[in-house]
């Protein structure tokens, strides 16, 4: 595989289980996904895909027989390797963001799916179509949740935000001034005059049992950044997981 090779390197098989077998509360209104292989994750690092809202279809209420469900249910056909015709581009990026390749065929990007998670930052449902914002409170209040009741189960090492604006109302981490900032090369090579923000700082994220290391990208559906840039960003991340680990286990013996 090109690019970020799948190492096995997993925990106990009673942590998956207890995973599994998790009760989450009420405020939990959209329960993450997480694919089969997510404790072997990517080259060892457990990665979190962090989005920022789902939206509503005619007829749907915010029961929890409603959300709970969703973004277990749609996730997991991203593990196998056939898709549904409705499927748009913004599930297209995320493929190339796992893979990060172009070329590759739909068994390849399943594999990718298997060894990871996502979620939706906003424990409600936004608007009824897919260009409607979530409120900030909304986004604000699901990075509570997020913190205190997601993290501590999923227990990632890394987090790639999807999307400027999750990243600002994500109200918790701190930067990491050491670490090397990544670098979207190709962010303003299009035809806008606007200029968009090219070094992306790396934060810490602390949460009760684990930290993560994380950083953002423009949102896929906005067409800022390349799929190279997203895909480096988070090859960026994984890298300094890996090499932050490594400094501190030589520093413990």
């Amino acid at each position: 595989m090109t690019g970020m090779s799948l190492v096995a390197q997993g925990m106990d098989h009673e942590a998956e289980l207890d995973l599994t077998r998790h009760e989450w509360p009420d405020a939990v209104r959209f329960i993450p996904y997480w694919g089969d292989l997510y404790w072997d994750g990517l080259d060892g690092e457990r990665v979190l895909l962090l989005g920022e809202s789902h939206y509503r279809k005619e007829g749907w209420s915010d029961s929890l027989e409603v959300t709970r469900p969703f973004t277990q249910d749609h996730f997991r056909e991203m593990a196998l390797p056939v898709r549904k015709d409705g499927d748009g581009p913004f599930f297209k990026a995320l493929d190339l963001v796992l893979v990060g390749q172009q070329d590759f065929d739909l068994h390849e990007a399943a594999d990718y799916w298997k060894r990871v998670a996502f979620m939706n930052l906003s424990q409600s449902l936004a608007g009824s179509q897919a260009n409607h914002r979530p409120r900030n409170e909304a986004l604000r209040d699901g990075s509570d949740v997020f913190v205190r009741d997601i993290l501590p189960v999923l227990q990632p090492t890394v987090v790639l935000v999807l999307g400027r604006v999750t990243w600002r109302l994500l109200s918790h981490g701190k930067v990491e001034p050491a670490l090397e900032p990544f670098i979207a090369r190709q962010v303003n090579r299009g035809k806008s005059k606007r200029r968009y923000i090219e070094s992306r700082e790396i934060w810490s994220l602390d949460y009760p049992g684990g930290k993560a290391l994380m950083t953002w990208v423009y949102h896929p559906s906005w067409h800022v950044d390349t799929w190279q840039d997203r895909a480096a960003a988070l090859r960026h991340l994984v890298a300094l997981s890996k090499k932050n680990c490594s400094h501190h286990l030589a520093s413990i013996v």
